[in-house]
């Protein structure tokens, strides 16, 4: 069974006929910290625990300090841990998508509703008739 290797590149992505670029996965090293700090621990059943850190650890300078350059990112990242087989099961990335990725919206961009003839009709029966 192949190793686990982590790649520190971004990949890009084809989005709308457009490249645009998506972030790399968590390193290792940040996958390690989470493991190594966690101190929020959700049981989900079935052996497995959902790792993360909390508040406190996130404002904790000794530990922003060892995720170095993705200390930004020590809160986005979660890490579901087997129990029963002493394995990583999963690691979950809830960052937000890079704004390459997000459209940009104009103010025009909206709703638009037209009315029905029958629509019509019925507000203009229930206005007050006016006088001139």
């Amino acid at each position: 069974m192949a190793a686990f290797k982590s790649r520190h590149r971004t990949f890009a992505a084809r989005v709308g006929g457009k490249t645009s670029r998506r972030r790399a996965p968590p390193s290792a090293a940040l996958i390690d910290l989470v493991l190594a700090c966690a101190d929020l621990r959700d049981d989900l059943g079935g052996g497995r625990l959902l790792l993360r850190l909390g508040p406190e650890r996130l404002a904790d300078p000794e530990l922003r300090a060892r995720a170095g350059a993705e200390a930004a990112r020590m809160g986005d990242v979660a890490v579901i841990w087997d129990e029963i087989d002493d394995v990583i099961f999963r690691v979950l990335d809830g960052g937000p998508p890079p704004l390459t990725l997000v459209a940009a919206s104009s103010e025009q961009d909206g709703d638009h509703f037209t009315l029905t003839p029958k629509a019509l009709e019925y507000i203009q029966r229930s206005q007050p008739a006016r006088r001139g």
